[in-house]
């Protein structure tokens, strides 16, 4: 049955059709009959008027590609089967067939692909990774706000100018102390308005000298417009400046808890996102399946695309499953040494790091490879389905009935 099923959708056909039109000769009994069902074979708006009137065709452009298709296809077999004047064995078999095509052509078809619901499960449990999710992040930005509600007054060291910062030797604070003490807080920000603003002067520096370079001249345009972009960046550290070096403690705590309730906001932000996503994923499935059911006349108007579709899955798999191969073949290369007492000792060539490395990234290649393919297939293919398989005018008109009769 299942060989059957991938015969229709495949468009499959035991016979030519060409068969058809040349089985009589004009004036056999049975010439009118055949001459009918060679029309029955011809229906498919997938069979050119030039061929047909050559009469040539192939088995591909037999099926029917619309509902109206399938209906004169039915006409024509049924009036070829009554038009039959002599018993013909070969000429039943090929109605029989035609008759089942019309058949299935009527009825439903699950379309959906296991290896591309897999592909869509392993997604959304990839997701999180791939979207840099933080399980942590909203509890520590929670704790970095509980952590200013707590501070305690101290004083702050203050500088009157730029150059004195920039001679000073204040420090920053890895970020999961920056919000431990107001000190930490206050002095990591002077900190990097003082170190942008030397960078920039770096920069500029350096443009200025390539742009008195004659080797460089082929670009100076793109010095020029990144030198602009040091003096913003410059004018930005010393606005900066200004904006700090006035503040006294309660003005620093009320920056750094909105800094810090910022950070929450967008630790929860990115998680409901990360979530969002996974639930689409998850819902597409289902959505998936009930998108993939067409009829039989459906599958055949969209063979052709479909063959590029199946092309592109099983080169996803191809690469996916190359990459693989490749990451599993690669073995690691031991120096044995054998010594006077005859003992011997094994230890790496020097290049087990390297081939790790390698490894690691040819097994998430592939594994994102065939997620990628996999996702974009049941995307397509969940929205070419709604649109293609389901009357969504006759159901909008039934709504728009039962609305109007309420």
């Amino acid at each position: 049955m299942k060989k059957e099923k991938n015969n229709m959708e495949d468009g499959h056909l035991s016979f030519d059709p060409e068969q058809l039109k040349n089985a009589t000769q004009e004036g056999h009994p049975n010439d009118e009959a055949y001459e009918l069902l060679w029309e029955a074979t011809c229906v498919s708006s997938h069979v050119d008027d030039v061929d047909k009137a050559a009469g040539s065709t192939s088995e591909d452009n037999v099926y029917p590609t619309t509902a109206e298709e399938v209906d004169r296809m039915e006409e024509l077999v049924n009036k070829a089967a009554h038009a039959l004047k002599e018993p013909d064995s070969e000429f039943s078999q090929r109605v029989h067939e035609l008759r089942d095509i019309i058949a299935w052509s009527r009825k439903r078809h699950w379309k959906f692909n296991w290896r591309i619901i897999a592909g869509a499960i392993l997604s959304a449990f990839l997701l999180p990774m791939l979207l840099g999710s933080n399980p942590d992040a909203k509890r520590v930005a929670a704790n970095n706000v509980h952590k200013v509600e707590q501070w305690q007054e101290v004083e702050l060291v203050h500088f009157d100018s730029f150059e004195e910062l920039l001679k000073s030797d204040i420090e920053s604070v890895a970020d999961n102390a920056l919000y431990d003490t107001p000190t930490n807080w206050y002095n990591t920000r002077l900190y990097f308005a003082g170190w942008s603003y030397a960078e920039a002067l770096k920069e500029i520096a350096e443009c200025e000298q390539n742009l008195n370079d004659e080797s460089q001249e082929w670009r100076h345009e793109q010095i020029k417009e990144w030198k602009e972009k040091q003096e913003d960046r410059k004018e930005e550290a010393l606005e900066r400046f200004d904006d700090l070096k006035d503040l006294d403690y309660e003005d620093v705590k009320e920056m750094a808890l909105e800094e810090a309730e910022d950070r929450v906001s967008a630790a929860k932000a990115a998680d409901a996102f990360v979530n969002f996503i996974i639930i689409c994923f998850v819902m597409m499935i289902p959505l998936y399946v009930f998108a993939t059911r067409p009829y039989g006349y459906m599958i055949s108007r969209y063979r052709r695309e479909a063959k590029y579709m199946n092309k592109l899955e099983k080169f996803g798999l191809w690469l996916s499953g190359g990459m693989l191969s490749v990451a599993a073949s690669i073995k690691f290369v031991d120096i044995v040494t054998k010594w006077s007492d005859g003992s011997t000792t094994r230890e790496d060539d020097g290049t087990g790091p390297a081939r790790i490395a390698i490894q690691v990234v040819l097994f998430v290649g592939a594994v994102l490879v065939f997620c990628c393919v996999s996702s974009f297939l049941m995307i397509y293919a969940t929205i070419t389905g709604l649109y293609r398989n389901y009357d969504w005018k006759a159901v909008k008109h039934k709504v728009a009935n039962l609305k109007g009769a309420k």
